[in-house]
């Protein structure tokens, strides 16, 4: 790919706004009755020795099944104590602290199950998305890997969500496409587009967009990316249009702002180019740089050379 960025009407490449790190897609997380469904199984497999421990898990069962999380918690905690080397009470203390919405404390629990049960299996996923919602996509990305051997279609998005939490776009990209052909889930093929928007890959970027267009008309953060990118594919008549919409849609989208200035004063549109550049220079400096070409594109020379004495200013400030 060729990037237009080459071009004498392109600056630099945008600055990316990203989504926070905790905003992601796989917001189910594993519901509660898959929880329960682990708990049974794992209640039925397991071989109980002390002479109380069959009334006390089941006691820890009918309250994971109820939803008395805490009581369940205390229940599996004694059944740890009377039996520590048994890996699945604490598996099931961890899912009943998951439940709870405890991750922090479930998530030891899982990696002490997994140190002696290794192989892939859903306390992977349950570990994965434990370190998701604790903020840690990074660390979870191995983990939710193995996940994916276990079962691809139930862990596949919360493997993208790490990889996009970890910014390592890409990956993101291709993962969350792969999602959304399993789930055809447009929100999972937006996201897919804007990471590989992201990741600079922008045929890739365009090749969504396009199927998204209608849908995601009124969606001025689409506007911009779609813009964007067609400004750098295609040149800064494709996208100004799409750039024109995000900006009239959202004034305060300051790097739809700067792009749409760059756009114009690339089609010989100084004057209109001038506001967007002074929005958005603030919060960009290598925005004065096209500023002061549109000032003296406009025949305002003085403004041209502050514009570039402000630039010099804030590169050495840097």
């Amino acid at each position: 790919m060729t990037s237009a960025s080459g071009k004498n009407w392109r600056g630099p490449a945008p600055t990316r706004p990203s989504f926070p790190a905790t905003c992601f897609l796989s917001a189910r997380f594993l519901a509660f009755p898959l929880a329960v469904t682990l708990a049974t199984v794992s209640l039925n497999i397991t071989r109980l020795r002390a002479e109380d421990t069959p009334e006390l898990s089941r006691q820890a069962a009918a309250a994971m099944r109820a939803q008395r999380f805490a009581e369940a918690e205390a229940s599996y905690r004694r059944l740890v104590e009377l039996e520590p080397g048994n890996p699945m009470w604490r598996m099931n203390l961890g899912l009943a602290l998951y439940s709870a919405g405890r991750h922090a404390h479930a998530v030891p629990e899982f990696e002490a199950f997994l140190r002696a049960n290794p192989e892939a299996g859903p306390v992977h996923l349950l570990l994965g998305t434990s370190l998701l919602k604790l903020g840690r996509p990074c660390p979870a990305i191995a983990i939710l890997e193995k996940a994916v051997q276990w079962n691809h279609d139930r862990s596949i998005l919360e493997l993208a969500d790490a990889y996009y939490g970890c910014k390592r776009f890409e990956r993101a990209a291709r993962t969350y496409e792969a999602a959304a052909r399993s789930s055809r889930d447009r929100a999972v093929a937006r996201q897919a587009a804007h990471c590989y928007w992201q990741a600079r890959l922008y045929p890739d970027a365009r090749r969504i967009f396009r199927t998204l267009e209608l849908e995601c008309a009124n969606e001025p953060e689409f506007q911009y990316e779609f813009g964007d990118t067609l400004v750098r594919m295609d040149g800064p008549e494709a996208g100004l249009p799409y750039l024109q919409k995000a900006v009239a849609a959202k004034p305060g989208l300051i790097a739809a702002r700067g792009e749409l200035g760059k756009a114009l004063l690339a089609i010989g549109d100084a004057a209109g180019a001038i506001p967007h550049l002074e929005a958005a220079s603030p919060h960009d400096a290598a925005l004065l740089l096209p500023l002061s070409r549109a000032y003296r594109g406009a025949g305002r020379e003085a403004d041209a050379e502050r514009a570039q004495e402000e630039y010099r200013r804030r590169i050495r400030e840097k």
